[in-house]
């Protein structure tokens, strides 16, 4: 901790206020925001300033990351569904052959699962699609017609790439 507070004294007012408002895109933990928020203080800058100013936080990265974390759950929970529809898919015919009355509540499950993935899978696409907006990045219709094709079939691969690709879209906000 004190190796980060010899360092924010070396900065001057302009990269201490960025590193209060961006910390979290540089790695830094809360300790070394306040750290740099206790310098600026002594330099003069209050919090107060620092909020009027638009450098306290970083609006644009807590929205984006706000989408991200909604991404996550909407992607994991479509993802759990399409292994339920697949699942009673295989089942259902194995099903039939036991009860009539069971392979009919099988199919139904699948059905219903496959009508909620379609819609947790729609809602991480608009979740995704925001988040783009968000950092000023066009995401396009070939980013929704690749979500669309290749998000169905290939579905875990996909959502890990999105995933990964977004992480490295959180570093870059400014």
């Amino acid at each position: 901790m004190t190796n980060y507070t010899e360092r924010l004294k070396n900065l001057d007012d302009k990269k201490l206020m960025d590193v209060v408002k961006n910390y979290r895109q540089y790695g830094y933990n809360n300790a070394t925001r306040d750290s740099a928020i206790s310098l600026l203080n002594s330099r003069g800058i209050t919090s107060e300033q620092l909020q009027l100013t638009g450098n306290f936080q970083n609006k644009t990265y807590d929205y984006a990351q706000a989408l991200f974390n909604s991404f996550n759950r909407n992607s994991k929970i479509a993802f759990t569904l399409f292994l339920i529809t697949l699942l009673f898919n295989i089942l259902t015919p194995i099903l039939s052959q036991i009860s009539e009355s069971i392979a009919t509540i099988s199919l139904l499950v699948s059905l219903i699962s496959l009508i909620g993935y379609f819609v947790f899978l729609t809602k991480s696409f608009f979740n995704q699609n925001r988040f783009y907006k968000t950092i000023n990045q066009d995401y396009g219709t070939e980013g929704a017609l690749i979500y669309l094709f290749l998000g169905m079939p290939f579905y875990i691969f996909m959502y890990f790439y999105f995933k990964n690709q977004m992480k490295q879209r959180m570093t870059e906000i400014k």
